[in-house]
Parts: C-alpha cells; structure tokens; sequence
C-alpha cells in the first residue's frame, strides 16, 4: 500500500541509510521541492545496522537520510 509522506519531518526506513534497497524500488517521488514522497510500506529489506528485516514504514532513532 503506497503512503505518502514528507521526509523532511520523517524518520521512515525506506528513505534511511541503513535499509537495504540499492535500485530504492519501495519510494517514489511525487513532489521532491516540497519533500513528499510516495513508499510501498509492505516491503521488508534488511536494516544493515541492525541486520535483522524491517518493513519499510518503520522508525529509527537512529535514522540517517539517503534522500536530502
């Protein structure tokens, strides 16, 4: 299920780092100068800090963006 979201005051998995999505296949842009962004959160990629699988619309304190 496509959420929307904007990733300037979110700490999501799908656009952190550390989750594993290397052709970034769980996020689509929708208005990228505003900083909203559309991610499929019913995939599960392995978080590589924590090495165990998390599904894309989880949180993190530790979250670092792969998006800025």
């Amino acid at each position: 299920m496509l959420r929307s979201t904007n990733i300037r005051n979110s700490k999501i998995c799908a656009f952190c780092n550390y989750w594993y999505d290397p052709a970034n296949a769980a996020i689509i842009p929708q208005n990228v100068k505003g900083g909203f962004w559309q991610y499929d959160d019913t995939i599960w990629n392995i978080c590589q800090l924590y090495g165990t699988k998390r599904r894309s619309g989880m949180g993190c304190v530790k979250y670092i963006p792969k998006i800025t």
